[in-house]
């Protein structure tokens, strides 16, 4: 095996770890700034409130905050966001 075969197989490695450990917890990781730079949860609620979420709860998952909420048509969906902005990471239905 050539060496740009191996290191393309190294990339192609990492990713799939990269992948599978972002899918294992959910969200994986949404920020490296302090918890100092964070949004507030009560101002995370609001930005999705505007967006037609009826949010149920905020809460810290690692390094992201978790929402429960429905969305505009009632169903039960699960957001992911960075807490530093509230820019959506992930969102899985739970219908």
């Amino acid at each position: 095996m050539n060496a740009f075969n191996t290191k393309a197989l190294a990339i192609l490695a990492l990713s799939a770890i990269s992948l599978s450990t972002f899918a294992s917890n959910g969200a994986g990781s949404c920020t490296r700034e302090p918890k100092a730079k964070w949004m507030a949860e009560q101002d995370v609620k609001a930005k999705y409130e505007k967006q037609g979420y009826t949010v149920k709860r905020v809460k810290t998952e690692g390094t992201c905050y978790e929402i429960y909420a429905k969305d505009k048509n009632g169903n039960k969906t699960e957001l992911f966001v960075n807490p530093v902005d509230g820019a959506l990471i992930q969102e899985a239905d739970k219908s």
